[in-house]
């Protein structure tokens, strides 16, 4: 007996994860294995894992006015209290220290926020065009044109991302709270935010979970002026010293080395 056509692709082909149907033999796969019509290209992406939003895939998720996206699967691992915030901050800072960048005593309080407070809170106008998901803040006196007196003030995270996302933006800004604490005010915004990103890319190597791998391939692959080219060049300037040599280099040079600098810096 002939089978039905449609019967037959429902029996021996894969489901499309977005809309159920059999897949024809164009078809796209993202990180996580899910597989999907090339066609689904109205569906908006989750702005953490990356993955499609929609009610099969993800029970669907949460569009911010800004264009964040966070998908219900991401909110179910979400940080929503604000103890827990501070308990993974204090992890964090800890991991941190590890490779050498410890804030000892020094205060970085934490607080989960929304996205208008984040955007007002925000110090560059780049962020206008990509959600900002953290940032740290601090609090400069002037006098006479000069500046007197610099506290900082606290970190603001984002409420409810997943964990392994708040556990890489803490540790982002984190190293912003380090910079400010040890003297670095002057250098360059690709510099400062290319060290916060390979900070991240660290601790990332060190765990070992597909998140994890997710969000390396995402720093890795970035083509962003800032903090992507950022990262390209603080990787590149680890290779050529360890990190403490590294670290005085930008304090004293306020630019990453090149390969013949890194030669003949002691």
């Amino acid at each position: 007996m002939p089978w039905h056509l449609e019967c037959y692709r429902k029996l021996h082909r894969p489901l499309c994860s977005v809309c159920r149907k059999p897949l024809t033999r164009k078809y796209l796969v993202d990180f996580w294995g899910n597989a999907f019509c090339n066609t689904h290209t109205n569906y908006s992406n989750c702005s953490s894992c990356g993955r499609i939003v929609c009610k099969h895939l993800t029970d669907g998720g949460m569009l911010h006015p800004d264009g964040l996206m966070i998908c219900n699967l991401c909110t179910l691992r979400s940080v929503d209290t604000q103890e827990r915030a501070e308990r993974i901050l204090d992890e964090m800072r800890l991991a941190l220290a590890s490779v050498g960048l410890k804030l000892n005593k020094a205060q970085t309080p934490v607080i989960l926020c929304d996205r208008d407070e984040l955007r007002t809170a925000s110090r560059h106008n780049f962020h206008n065009e990509r959600p900002i998901l953290g940032l740290a803040q601090w609090t400069t006196t002037s006098s006479g044109g000069r500046i007197i007196g610099r506290q900082f003030d606290r970190i603001l995270i984002q409420n409810k991302l997943p964990e392994e996302h708040f556990r890489i933006i803490a540790i982002h800004e984190l190293t912003h709270a380090w910079f400010f604490y040890n003297q670095y005010h002057d250098l360059p915004l690709q510099v400062e935010e290319g060290m916060c990103v390979l900070m991240e890319y660290i601790w990332l190597k060190n765990q070992d979970t597909k998140d994890a791998s997710y969000r390396r391939t995402l720093i890795e692959q970035s083509r962003d002026p800032i903090y992507g080219e950022g990262f390209q060049k603080a990787r590149s300037a680890l290779k050529l010293m360890p990190l403490r040599v590294l670290l005085r280099y930008l304090q004293e040079k306020n630019s990453f080395p090149s390969r013949f600098s890194a030669f003949f810096y002691h």
